[in-house]
Parts: C-alpha cells; sequence; structure tokens
C-alpha cells in the first residue's frame, strides 16, 4: 500500500491515504475535537505574497495585485493534549516516514476547525515544510458543504484535483519536489458541522 502511495508522492505530488487510523483512535480525535471550546481565531491577509511566495503561471490562479487571505479556528490547547501528541507520535509519524521519498526529522502538530465562510486562497507551503499532512476529522461532510481542498498544477493550467475532508482520510503534499498551489472553499452556511483536520508540516 505505501509504496504505491511514496511513488505517487514522487511522481505526482501528493497521495491520498483512507482509512488512515484505527476506527477507534480515529473516534477518539474526533471527540478531542467535538469537545474542545479553546479556539483562537486566525485572519491571515498578506498583501504581496502572490508577487514572490505564492507565485505562479497560471493564468487561473491568482496574479501578483491581488492580496492572499485565510480565515479559520486554531486551538493551540488541543495541540498540547497528551492524548493526541501520543496519538500522531504512535501513527501518524512512522507513516510519514515510510511513505515520504526524504528524510524527515521534524514534526509538528495544529488543529483547526473551520466555520460557515471561512477559508484558505491558494497558496504553496514549501517554506513551510517538506511533506504537509492534512488529516480529516468529521465523520460526516458532503461536497456541497464546501471546505474541498484543490490542487493545482503550476504547469497543467486546467488540472485540479478535488478531495473531500473524508472521515479518517489523509492527504500529503510533496512540497520538496512540487509546488502544488492549494485552497480550501469557504464553508457554506448550510454546512451542519463545522471543519476538523489536523494539520502538519514536516522537514
Amino acid at each position: 500500500m505505501y509504496d504505491v502511495n511514496k511513488y505517487e508522492l514522487s511522481e505526482l505530488g501528493y497521495t491520498v491515504i483512507d482509512d488512515f487510523l484505527p476506527i477507534d483512535v480515529a473516534k477518539k480525535i474526533q471527540d478531542l475535537f467535538f469537545t474542545q471550546n479553546s479556539w483562537e481565531l486566525i485572519h491571515q491577509i498578506k498583501e504581496n505574497h502572490y508577487e514572490h511566495v505564492f507565485k505562479t503561471q497560471s493564468p487561473y490562479l491568482p496574479k501578483s495585485n491581488e492580496i492572499y487571505s485565510a480565515k479559520f479556528r486554531r486551538s493551540f490547547t488541543l495541540e498540547q493534549n497528551e492524548d493526541l501528541k501520543r496519538i500522531y507520535d504512535e501513527f501518524f509519524v512512522p507513516i510519514l516516514r515510510e511513505v515520504s521519498p526524504f528524510e524527515l526529522n521534524e514534526f509538528d502538530i495544529r488543529c483547526h476547525k473551520s466555520e460557515n465562510g471561512d477559508y484558505f486562497r491558494t497558496h504553496i507551503d514549501g517554506y513551510a515544510g517538506s511533506i504537509n499532512l492534512i488529516y480529516y476529522v468529521n465523520e460526516k461532510w458532503v461536497w456541497d458543504w464546501g471546505g474541498i481542498l484543490n490542487i493545482a498544477d503550476d504547469n497543467d493550467f486546467d488540472f485540479n484535483k478535488q478531495i473531500l475532508p473524508k472521515f479518517n482520510r489523509v492527504t500529503l503534499l510533496n512540497n520538496k519536489v512540487f509546488k502544488s498551489p492549494h485552497f480550501v472553499s469557504s464553508v457554506e452556511e448550510f454546512a451542519q458541522h463545522h471543519r476538523y483536520s489536523i494539520v502538519s508540516f514536516n522537514k
């Protein structure tokens, strides 16, 4: 299984792994997120990032005169939870090391919540880490609730891979070899739940 994913990371720049954790562990993570009340609003506005850090060649992605922005919630309290850190060290780190095309020595964990209207504009994470990991926490999610990860291609301008935030699914991005511009569509007002995820940048 992981040989295929390692190949995809090397050749495509991304891979998706479903049923990532044992179901009891996945439900434990969901319980930790759903019972957490300490969330800090993060509203990023970066005026010049499309001139250099997030610059792409695609005519269908933001150009230099646009402003990068993102709005989401982050729980610094949950990130320090001992149960969550133990799960990350026991399950996430070994698989990251197994599927990565190159050696990883630094790992982090970030706990995100997206409410109605929250989003991430197009960005590139090569500055933050070699391998991105996004783990989806919600047991129920449907396409038109929004919060969909979209992966573009800086060479194939018509390419756009959409990934549903499906329960117990992981998406990995290879930032060391591929630019992989990506964005997350806004969560719609009729979504029945907030969107929860674990995000990590690993070096």
